[in-house]
């Protein structure tokens, strides 16, 4: 009886570690994926060190390199007299690797991805505002929408946006940094987690409100560069020294979890318990109309036409949105005709163009736009205001 008690619970123990052994072979089944079309497309090797390791061998030759370090988490996490809205200036900034290698750009004298002299110019045709997206995540200048849409217009073009922005961040730095030289805003939302981003700051932050509150509420951002840089520098240095740790302890901890079956509990939990999908409310879709409506009142006070870019997720250009996310979409849509904003909805405009999903992201799979993505959308985003 003992003899098959014990041959039964080895067969249960290996069953379970052959699963988690599974479940970690799927986890990198993409990488791997990815890794091999990389080098047969370009024949180069798909860089898999980790951010840390890239950025201890940059920093040997370049003294002012810096990480970002995003407005949200400064927004929840930190209760500071001063919020900055960007990352550290006139630096060498690195940022991320989804199309096979590290991308990097020289911050503005604000801390955002542009060239510095785009600042000097007497008009500013694009004005760009939104998250990681908006931003150029991950490719390298030229290839972002400031830069494409630069090219296009071969006029100025400011790109203020930053990764995990939410709309009510969005609204902030249009009150700190717009001004009459501005003819278009483009205000790029994402729907893949621009309402959740928006909530997640909603309530955490004094400065958030403020903005939201109080029209002449202004923390006169642009003349304080160099005291945001000294509260930059000192943070990312902090997360840097936090993350190098975590690395360093990243395969004990990976072995810890194996032994622990910490995957295979984790799915069983989404078995017994499925994870419920975010729902918004009312008084949320009220929250996101009302800033948007106070950006609206702004861009016109300030002479310059908004465009509403609606950006698709990956998800529902692929045909697998969830119908909360087909909710979420309508009401978005709703508020922007009521509100009479220039609407261009970047997922008509490429089923127009039979334009596939697999072309504008990183290997067709999830993720930012790859260098197709960003042309092919900012060349969708010109020809709409110029036509």
């Amino acid at each position: 009886m003992i003899r098959y008690i014990t041959i039964t619970l080895i067969s249960i123990i290996t069953s379970l570690y052959c699963f988690e052994f599974y479940l970690i072979y799927l986890e990198n089944l993409p990488s791997k994926k990815k890794i091999k079309i990389y080098q047969n497309q370009t024949g180069k090797k798909f860089d898999t060190r980790n951010k840390i390791e890239v950025f201890l061998d940059l920093k040997k030759k370049h003294s002012n390199l810096t990480s970002t370090i995003v407005p949200k988490w400064y927004a929840i996490h930190q209760k500071v007299d001063l919020l900055p809205l960007s990352g550290l200036s006139n630096s060498l900034t690195l940022h991320c690797n989804e199309n096979g290698y590290y991308t990097l750009f020289e911050s503005d004298r604000y801390g955002f991805n542009n060239p510095d002299d785009q600042w000097d110019s007497d008009n500013i045709e694009f004005f760009i505002v939104g998250d990681s997206f908006a931003m150029g995540e991950c490719v390298n200048r030229p290839y972002d929408f400031g830069s494409v849409l630069r090219t296009l217009s071969n006029k100025a073009s400011l790109n203020l946006g930053y990764s995990s922005n939410g709309p009510n961040i969005q609204y902030a730095v249009m009150r700190e940094y717009l001004d009459k030289r501005v003819k278009n805003i483009l205000w790029m939302y994402y729907e893949g987690n621009d309402l959740q981003d928006m909530l997640d700051t909603f309530n955490n932050s004094k400065m958030i409100k403020n903005y939201l509150n109080d029209l002449k509420f202004s923390q006169n951002l642009k003349f304080k560069q160099n005291k945001l840089d000294e509260l930059n520098d000192i943070n990312i240095k902090k997360q840097l020294d936090y993350h190098q740790e975590r690395e360093r302890r990243k395969t004990k901890y990976q072995i810890l979890r194996f032994i622990r079956l910490d995957k295979t509990k984790d799915a069983l939990k989404k078995i017994i318990k499925p994870v419920e999908e975010k729902t918004f409310n009312k008084n949320d879709y009220l929250k996101f109309k009302n800033v948007l409506n106070l950006s609206k009142i702004l861009a016109k006070e300030n002479g310059s036409k908004i465009h509403f870019i609606y950006l698709p997720s990956y998800k529902r250009l692929k045909g697998s949105s969830s119908k909360e996310e087909n909710i979420q979409r309508k009401k978005v849509l709703s508020i922007i005709k009521e509100l009479d904003i220039s609407l261009i909805d970047i997922e008509v405009e490429l089923l127009s163009k039979k334009i596939e999903y697999s072309k504008i992201f990183p290997f067709g799979m999830y993720g930012h736009y790859n260098i197709d993505g960003y042309r092919i959308i900012s060349n969708i985003i010109y020809e709409k205001i110029t036509n």
